[in-house]
């Protein structure tokens, strides 16, 4: 009975974010959580006080009169602020645990905390029962759940918040401290005013200009002329510290300002009497609606390099401080990015990034790790309204980002910055990594671009654990050559000449698009035609990477691994591929030979095969950010799942076993690479079950090594044990020790 009350209650709470949703304001969602507890508690009085930083108390936020007007029974319901360690609410808040008012256990006050960070405290009380256990259970759960919400919902309280977008208003404006949380999307901390990269809401901006003084044709192409050379050094900039990603990304903007027929049909206008800024603007109208309405998602996707191009013209020619000029040093808000945008944004030296569309794009994390560029995701639209730059602060390390950061913060921001130059993370690794207790374990980095694999030769590595091939072709605009490829390749066998490399093939589909290819419209390509599928689809594309891969090796043994593989039909029509080109590439005499084979595990389709898995191929990897999306059935790149995307559910824990007991069994090498790789909750667990191999990102490297070398293998198998035990998320998470 009990159990039933409380996995009902569990499974009320967990459309928390949906009562948010519907809610019409803050206010009213406050009463729907009260009105809920109400409901299932048998309670006869509830609070809910949010912690404010500024002036560091407990600010009152609502009780059961917004529900009912039943008076308060105690004294701790009296609506004043409070401070830590002040009454039962202060106490909790100070010690971030359940505290209670007296022995007889009436009165509860549950910390609502966000990691280790304050966010506020429920007070619940009873009039005879005293709370329990189970009690404390359901709490702690609904707790953690409010937090997620109710730390970026502090935006909308009156006191953090002096102003707001009324109907008819185009922009926000800020003018407190505000503390939100968003998600980690790499590394870093930046601080700078910001600047918004919203091109379309840019270019409408555009139209609204009213013009001091009439431009002439010369000036036009001075502006023109001005631009076509900053394009040119942004350009060089890019191939010389990016070479691999030889993508030419300013080519498009190159060529548009070269097309004679765009030229002419401007200096036309201006010749027929229009000021030079209005002819540009008329003309590019013109192409951006022929754009739009071509069924071809490269052209159409060329509007926006088309906005881009003629804010950079008008703010060469009027000064329009507008246009995407000037972004070094700011912190850049945006909604979306593609990767030719990341690399024009390190290029221009931006400090940071905020993505607001709150769902963790993974080719722009991984790219903005590879660019050592902070990256936050935060689900918060709005802040793409805001006209007037903001000073922000971004941590990409937790993924907190401060809108107007008082003295405090800035003088802590800069106190971190002195102490990561003092004693900057990228230090050498030892030759040999081992356990607390001696045990070897093998260390390597996945790289995504060549000052990738660079840093982490440096950092002395144990070689490349996943090369992800595709990187290259994202940041294109065509397919790129056999020829290209292959010189890519060949530095990084060059770079590291005496370390293992596994490179990954191709690996494209889901929220990893190419622009160029003209068949990606599907229903949900995250279930699509992606990564081995895609290659197995398209032969030639397939053979020319293959080539590429086996030409750069040379007489060099490397690692081939094949991503998305769900059956051995997949494994063993891609290894015919490879023994095909490595056999055409010995008969034209092109030294070569054949690589060891492996595959990813990302699809649980695998579990059932494993024996037969283990059999045909040389290596196995574990993709562990496909493989618990796939598990749990929950697309990891939507905010709104992200309570569902649980890498610590039993059914993942334990098919981790499974894999790594198959590979044990077999004689089969076993590396993990994602995010749970480098993590200090599952390291552990994962040492615990036998694995002894991990690829990670290098910026995460030295974090690694340093858990690794902390932890006792002997230990990790009693925690791999005894978490392999439960069926209990909650218990699972007592046990790796998550908050």
């Amino acid at each position: 009975m009990i159990l039933r009350h409380r996995y009902h209650m569990l499974f009320e709470f967990s459309e928390l974010d949906w009562l948010f949703h519907d809610s019409e304001d803050i206010d009213a969602f406050l009463k729907r959580i009260i009105d809920l507890i109400y409901k299932h508690m048998n309670i006869t009085g509830c609070s809910i006080y949010l912690w404010d930083e500024s002036s560091e108390q407990l600010i009152f936020m609502a009780s059961e009169k917004t529900v009912d007007q039943a008076p308060f029974r105690n004294g701790e319901f009296t609506g004043l602020n409070i401070r830590k360690g002040q009454g039962v609410c202060g106490r909790a808040i100070d010690s971030g645990s359940i505290e209670y008012g007296s022995k007889r256990r009436l009165v509860m006050a549950a910390p609502i905390q966000r990691g280790s960070i304050p966010v506020g405290v429920l007070n619940l009380e009873r009039a005879k029962r005293p709370f329990s256990i189970i009690d404390e259970g359901v709490i702690r759960v609904l707790t953690s759940q409010l937090a997620n919400i109710l730390e970026n919902a502090k935006l909308f309280y009156s006191g953090n918040r002096n102003s707001y977008l009324e109907p008819g208003q185009h922009s926000l404006e800020f003018s407190s401290q505000i503390i939100l949380q968003g998600i980690a999307g790499a590394p870093g901390t930046a601080f700078g005013d910001s600047y918004t990269l919203d091109r379309q809401r840019s270019f409408t901006e555009l139209r609204r200009i009213k013009y001091d003084k009439v431009y002439t044709l010369g000036e036009l192409e001075k502006a023109i002329e001005k631009t076509e050379e900053q394009l040119l050094e942004l350009q060089k900039n890019v191939e010389e510290n990016l070479s691999d990603s030889a993508s030419l990304i300013f080519t498009s903007h190159l060529l548009i300002l070269k097309d004679n027929s765009f030229r002419t049909e401007i200096k036309t206008r201006i010749n027929n009497g229009n000021n030079a800024p209005a002819a540009l603007l008329a003309v590019t109208e013109n192409y951006i609606k022929a754009f739009s309405e071509s069924e071809n998602p490269f052209v159409k996707e060329k509007v926006e390099d088309l906005e881009d191009l003629v804010q950079r013209i008008f703010s060469n020619m009027i000064g329009d401080s507008s246009a995407p000029v000037n972004v070094e040093g700011r912190v850049v808000i945006s909604k979306s990015l593609y990767p030719s945008d990341m690399l024009m944004l390190a290029s221009e030296k931006a400090a940071g990034i905020l993505l607001v569309t709150g769902g963790i794009t993974a080719h722009i994390a991984i790219l903005a790790q590879s660019l050592k560029m902070p990256l936050v995701i935060i689900d918060f639209p709005d802040l793409i309204k805001t006209d007037k730059p903001l000073p922000i602060l971004i941590d990409g390390q937790t993924g907190k980002l401060c809108i107007n950061p008082g003295k405090r913060i800035i003088m802590e921001f800069q106190s971190i910055q002195a102490d990561r130059q003092a004693n900057p993370e990228e230090m050498m690794l030892p030759d040999l990594i081992t356990s607390r207790d001696g045990t070897r374990v093998n260390l390597f980095t996945n790289i995504n671009l060549i000052p990738d694999l660079e840093e982490a030769m440096r950092m002395n590595a144990g070689g490349v654990g996943l090369y992800r091939t595709e990187f290259p072709f994202l940041l294109r605009s065509s397919f790129p050559t056999e020829e290209e490829q292959y010189a890519v390749y060949k530095q990084v066998i060059e770079l590291a000449p005496d370390k293992p490399i596994t490179f990954r093939t191709l690996d494209v589909g889901g929220d990893k698009i190419l622009s160029y290819y003209k068949d990606y419209t599907e229903e949900n390509p995250f279930l699509g035609l992606r990564s081995i599928r895609f290659c197995l689809k398209n032969p030639a594309v397939f053979r020319q990477q293959l080539r590429a891969i086996l030409r750069a090796a040379g007489k060099r043994k490397i690692k081939l691994m094949f991503p998305m593989i769900s059956t051995m039909e997949e494994l063993r029509s891609a290894r015919v591929l490879v023994q095909e080109c490595h056999e055409d590439l010995q008969m034209s005499g092109i030294p070569s030979i054949m690589p060891e084979i492996g595959a990813m595990i990302e699809i649980p389709s695998l579990l059932g095969i494993l024996d037969h898995l283990c059999d045909e191929v040389d290596f196995l990897s574990i993709g562990s950010n496909d493989f618990v999306q796939y598990m749990l059935a929950v697309d990891r790149n939507n905010e709104k799942m992200s309570e569902y995307y649980v890498p610590h559910n039993p059914s993942v824990l334990r098919a981790l076993n499974q894999i790594a007991e198959a590979c044990i069994k077999h004689n089969v090498e076993l590396t993990i690479c994602g995010e749970m790789a480098h993590q200090k909750e599952y390291l552990p667990f994962l040492l615990g079950i036998g694995i002894r191999q991990f690829s990670v990102s290098t910026s995460f490297l030295n974090q690694t090594q340093r858990i690794i070398s902390e932890t006792s293998i002997t230990e990790a198998e009693i925690i791999a044990d005894a978490a392999l035990e439960h069926s209990s998320i909650y218990e699972i998470e007592r046990i790796l020790g998550i908050s």
